[in-house]
């Protein structure tokens, strides 16, 4: 391990543990950078994504609407499109 990491988990190691116990998702990148996310953050926005396309956009949607978002709403209507839903039969 090399100095400039040993260095930077010193000072990151009490905030990520206190991101751990919060229930976050801590992932170490090099240079002694971190990446901390909430582990159900792809579903929420998997969701808010879903509803974009069905309910259409509102004033953040439209203000966040970058390249890469649209790339993604489009990726989740295709995905929505070829999806086969399920039903439910009564027994």
């Amino acid at each position: 391990m090399r100095l400039l990491d040993r260095i930077t988990d010193r000072i990151h190691a009490p905030h990520d543990a206190a991101a751990r116990a919060a229930g976050l998702t801590v992932v170490r990148l090099p240079g002694g950078r971190r990446q901390i996310s909430h582990p159900d953050l792809p579903e929420l926005l998997e969701a808010r994504r879903r509803r974009v396309i069905t309910h259409g956009p509102d004033i953040t949607d439209r203000m966040l609407l970058d390249p890469a978002t649209r790339a993604a709403l489009h990726a989740t209507a295709r995905r929505m499109a070829t999806a086969r839903p399920t039903v439910k039969h009564a027994a």
